[in-house]
Formats: structure tokens, sequence, C-alpha cells
């Protein structure tokens, strides 16, 4: 199992594709709230006839090192993981492509690393994760904190998705689940918690940004809102968008193909 050391954990992350002998820069797959680099599974096959694709799992998800009970998550934390995978792999420069989350990792170090990317794509990715509707991440409770702490995280993913319509509606529902349940529970509660705090924004950074930029967005997401986006699009230098007319939040794996094969053209400029 590939792992990296990487400020005191270990942190997994699957490689594949073929490493370009004409220089071409690895994409990095960072994924959202509390998942893992297996959410990115369907766009490998596209991805990396051209480049070497990396897909880690962010501290604590998935495979990667639990940072312990006590740990609270904070993206300062996660850029610096994410930088120091990078020197651990040798990776001079990368495109990224991150969903929720991993883009708001992906574009605050883009943002204060200019040099380490070639491209940023930016996939249902939010301004302020603090302003998006919280009912619909939280079934039969209060607040989401408190609805994962009842339902655990594959009934969660179930109930939270099905109100959102992320849902496939067919066995890979139940796949998906159980795979996002691989991270503990308390990490995805103090992962939760850590990027909903009112200071976690990607406004200040956003016209730092220098890389080519793409944000993918779509018209269905509870998480953020289609001016939000705009907003983004406009404060990015140079910034392209492409929006999916009624494509939920979910769409970089209900949609991968679509998704995968523009964010292709995007970073290889075709």
């Amino acid at each position: 199992m590939p792992t990296a050391s990487v400020n005191h954990l270990e942190l997994f992350f699957a490689d594949d594709g073929p490493v370009d002998e004409k220089g071409a820069e690895p994409v990095v797959l960072l994924h959202g709230f509390a998942r893992n680099g297996n959410f990115w599974t369907d766009w490998v096959p596209i991805l990396a006839e051209r480049h070497r694709v990396i897909r880690p799992d962010l501290r604590g998800c998935g495979s990667s090192q639990d940072p312990g009970a006590e740990y609270e998550f904070a993206v300062s934390d996660l850029v610096a993981d994410y930088v120091g995978l990078l020197d651990a792999l040798g990776l001079e420069r990368v495109h990224h492509i991150g969903e929720s989350t991993g883009g708001i990792v992906g574009a605050t170090a883009a943002a204060m690393y200019p040099a380490r990317f070639a491209s940023l794509t930016l996939v249902s990715t939010p301004v302020t994760p603090l302003t998006s509707d919280p009912k619909v991440k939280a079934p039969d409770a209060a607040s989401p904190e408190e609805s994962l702490a009842a339902l655990g995280l594959e009934q969660w993913w179930l109930r939270s998705r099905a109100l959102t319509n992320d849902l496939f509606g067919d066995e890979r529902d139940a796949i998906m689940a159980r795979d996002f349940a691989r991270t503990p529970l308390h990490v995805a509660l103090s992962m939760w918690k850590g990027m909903h705090k009112p200071e976690v924004t990607l406004a200040p950074y956003l016209g730092r940004i220098r890389a080519r930029t793409l944000v993918l967005t779509p018209t269905g997401s509870w998480t953020m809102s289609v001016e939000q986006q705009r907003e983004m699009v406009a404060a990015i230098p140079g910034a392209r968008q492409r929006t999916y007319q009624g494509a939920s939040h979910g769409m970089y794996y209900l949609r991968s193909a679509e998704l995968a094969h523009e964010a292709l053209q995007f970073i290889d400029g075709d």
C-alpha cells in the first residue's frame, strides 16, 4: 500500500498512469469531505491515458493515518500535507483537480505556492462552506454533526444524498456509502467542524491564483449558489467556467466521464 510520511503522518495515495517521457505534469485528484481517492475511480482511465494520476487520501480519511481523536482539522494543515506530499513524491509541478473540500485545499495551495501548479480545476467548490444550507445534511437531527453521530457515516451518506439528489439509485450507492464509512466518525466530525468555521473561505486567496483555472459549476448544489460561483470565477484572474444545468453537487461521480473529459481537454489545452 503506497504511503508517504508527511507531517508525522502516513498519507496513502494511489498512483496510476504513465510517467510521461515528454514532461507532461502529473494530475492530482483531491477528494472532498471525509471521502477518499476511490471516489475518483471513474476518472482514472480517462486521465491516465495522457498523465500520471495521483489520488491522495487526506489525513484521517480512507487509508491515511488517523491524526487522533483530539486533532482539530484546519485548512492550513491540509495545505501543508498536500505540499509535503508533492515534495515526498518529487513532484515539482502538477495539475490539480479538486472537488468541494479538495477544491478549497487546492485553490489555497495554488495561491500560496503558485510555482507548484500548472492548472487548477475546481469541481463543486464553495467559496465559504459555512454559507451552505445545513438542513439537507442533517437528516433526523438539528445539525449535520448530530446527524453524523446518530446515523454513522454509511447511513448518513445514504440519507443525506437522498435529500440532495446525489444517488445513482442502484447498487453503486451502497458501495460508495461503505467506502465513505472507512473514515472514522471522529475524523468526519472534526473535519466538518473545521471546514465550517467562519474564517474558512477562499475569498482572500482567489485574486492570488496564477494557475490556469477551470471552474465546473452544478446548478443544483445545496452547498453553494450559482451566483457565488460566478463571483469566484470573476475573482480568479483569467478563470474559465463551465456550468452544468440541473447537475447536483455530486456530479463529479454521477457524471464522471463527462467531467473528466472536460478537465482533460482544459489541462491539455485542446
